[in-house]
């Protein structure tokens, strides 16, 4: 969905900026008369302007999950949002945290929703951020949903986290590997292949084969990364930057071990939003819209875009959601269950905790598996050097046996 932005006018109120996502710029004044708001002014595609906003090569210093988990025990204190985010701002150490919070304070003066605000702020926030506190606005639940997102957030940091930490150990394998690999082909091999050329020797063809590989080390390594970079952008060129996406995106859900798990961290995603929204009593079929959104990758989403129409139908939830390759095999009957006993809130709550529980199982034999491999690369690369080496000290000791015969 895109964001458009239009000059509008309330009865009775001056004319300001609004917000407003949807899928088209028809569904985007449909939206914005039933909130019985005229529009006076189109201000343009306020989605590129976020876009704009976030391309910048300093990383903004503005913590949305430090603002959110301030913000969920004040808003359940029943401190009204607009004394809740002065309070947060009175407290913020960095003057960037509390220039963001005050704006958001300041658009609140000028009537805007909380929601609005949380999108023109566009790549600060998660995707599913304002489509949520929008729902938390219109049910009269927003304390109730910023402390969902807050433990939501939370649960997302601390996967990113433990993938962060998991991840320290194999990285540093593989940095030594790699350095051992350039050491070898940059210093040793140049130097044995000089004591052929003293003695004035051919070299035969093992130390040939290693001194292709230690000049493609020492001047043409960067050829890889510009090969990368050449059909990259041939490949945009040729298919289209959506269609490439789409292409690059079904090799990896076509993984083994990483599609799985890179399908199921967006499945956890997906799974949490509908969980957060109809817990908070949001209209199914806007539930399955809001919660498609969330999912990152193209291929993955296709999958479930026709779930509304199912919905529309007559299909309950679990039925629509039936024969999805991508759903996890629990997911179905324990979500018949939940339809059965009036807890699907609950129930895809229970399911999304478990598959997450499941994903950082697979990530960390993911991980498990790395370290192997790029020690037993390690091992073949040493090995096969030490053969071709030990090959030319075999041709020069016969070679010196000739001789004094």
């Amino acid at each position: 969905m895109a964001l458009y932005k239009y000059l509008a006018a309330v009865p009775g109120e001056s004319a300001r900026e609004v917000i407003i996502e949807a899928e088209n710029e028809k569904e985007a004044l449909n939206k914005l008369r039933s909130r019985g708001a005229v529009p006076v002014r189109f201000l343009g595609d306020a989605s590129q302007e976020s876009l704009k906003r976030g391309f910048t090569l300093r990383r903004s210093k503005v913590n949305t999950y430090e603002f959110t988990r301030q913000l969920a025990p004040l808003l359940d204190s029943a401190i009204p949002l607009e004394r809740a985010l002065a309070i947060i701002a009175e407290g913020a150490q960095e003057q960037e945290q509390k220039a963001f919070v005050n704006g958001l304070r300041q658009g609140l003066h000028e009537g805007k929703k909380f929601s609005e605000l949380v999108r023109s702020h566009g790549s600060l926030f998660p995707g599913y951020y304002a489509n949520l506190i929008e729902s938390g606005e219109e049910t009269g639940c927003l304390p109730i949903v910023v402390n969902e997102l807050y433990k939501f957030m939370g649960e997302t940091k601390e996967l990113r986290d433990f993938i962060v930490s998991s991840s320290i150990y194999p990285l540093a394998i593989l940095g030594i590997t790699v350095a051992v690999t350039v050491l070898l082909f940059t210093v040793f091999v140049p130097r044995f292949a000089k004591i052929f050329a003293d003695m004035g020797r051919d070299l035969p063809g093992s130390m040939l084969f290693l001194m292709g590989a230690s000049s493609f080390f020492a001047w043409a390594w960067w050829l890889i990364p510009l090969s990368i970079f050449v059909i990259w952008l041939a490949l945009r060129h040729i298919l289209g930057e959506e269609k490439l996406k789409y292409k690059v995106s079904e090799i990896i859900v076509a993984l083994p071990l990483f599609g799985r798990i890179a399908v199921d961290l967006d499945m956890c995603k997906y799974i949490r939003t509908m969980a957060i929204l109809i817990a908070n009593h949001v209209e199914i079929i806007r539930t399955v819209r809001i919660s498609g959104r969330i999912i990152g990758n193209p291929v993955v989403s296709a999958e479930f875009d026709g779930i509304d129409r199912k919905l529309k139908g007559g299909q309950k939830l679990s039925a629509a959601l039936r024969g999805n390759r991508f759903v996890p095999a629990s997911l179905v009957p324990m979500l018949r269950v939940g339809e059965e006993s009036g807890t699907v809130g609950e129930m895809l709550t229970k399911i999304a905790g478990n598959l997450e529980s499941d994903t950082r199982l697979k990530i960390k034999r993911l991980l498990s598996l790395f370290e192997p491999a790029v020690i037993v690369f390690l091992a073949v690369v040493v090995l096969v050097v030490v053969v071709s080496i030990f090959v030319a000290m075999m041709e020069i000791n016969s070679i010196s046996q000739g001789g004094s015969i």
